[in-house]
């Protein structure tokens, strides 16, 4: 969890003042209640001064989003308190351009890869997955607790990682540059064995640079342990293999 103003990083503070920021990064315009951020951020039963704590990380808070308002941004940031009927729902929204948090931009990039590709645009959807993947800095929010919101949070976005992954490479394979995409899906394979349209890729990236015979048996190595792991043999596997066999090795494009 980082924040830079012009270009300097700016400290934020103890890691539970930074996981309150993270949270309400993370639900841009909406309203996050006290009884929220205390359910997200403590890995177990919060404390009993949790609530006296949060009150504590929201002012200090305030007071580092004033740096950020000096007339040089368009939309500043801005901390709104919402009144509750208890002391629990008293709720925070912070108000933030959307370009300014990378986890929105990571994903906006994404989308509009995704169209440029649907529009026949592969040059522009490469374009928009580099600049993309320059953003990826490793497993997200890994300064904070390992809290069960956290920890989804993690997941979601690897999850997306993956998914740019593949299509970063798929689309380096339809521009030619197959020497690239392999080198790109062996590294995802090592880390995601088990995810066969990785593996389908991967044998499509071996095939166009002539390495017929290590992508065949790429693909049938991969369809012997799912038959002896699950008893199934995954039809984009099987289709891969025929396409091999025939010479073709195409099918697949789709990651």
């Amino acid at each position: 969890m980082q924040a830079t103003h012009h270009g300097t990083e700016t400290p934020l503070g103890p890691p539970q003042r930074r996981a309150v920021l993270a949270i309400l990064l993370l639900s841009p315009g909406q309203a996050v209640t006290i009884a929220t951020l205390r359910e997200r951020i403590w890995t177990g039963p919060p404390p009993a001064s949790a609530t006296q704590a949060i009150h504590v990380h929201i002012h200090h808070l305030r007071h580092l989003l004033r740096q950020f308002t000096d007339g040089a941004d368009a939309t500043p940031p801005r901390l709104v308190t919402h009144p509750g009927h208890a002391p629990d729902q008293v709720s925070y929204v912070l108000h933030t351009a959307p370009e300014t948090i990378d986890v929105a931009v990571f994903r906006g990039l994404l989308e509009d890869g995704e169209t440029a590709e649907g529009d026949g645009d592969t040059q522009t959807a490469l374009a928009h997955y580099d600049t993309a993947l320059n953003l990826w800095r490793g497993e997200p929010l890994a300064d904070l607790q390992p809290s069960p919101y956290v920890r989804s949070i993690r997941l979601s976005l690897a999850e997306i990682r993956l998914d740019l992954g593949k299509r970063h490479a798929a689309t380096l394979l339809a521009l030619g540059a197959a020497a690239r995409a392999t080198a790109e899906l062996q590294d995802l394979h090592a880390h995601h064995p088990a995810d066969e349209s990785i593996v389908v890729l991967l044998a499509r990236a071996l095939h166009a640079t002539g390495a017929h015979t290590r992508a065949l048996r790429l693909i049938t190595d991969e369809l012997d342990r799912w038959e002896r792991e699950y008893g199934l043999l995954p039809p984009a596997l099987l289709d891969q293999r025929d396409s091999l066999v025939h010479g073709d090795g195409r099918a697949g494009v789709t990651p």
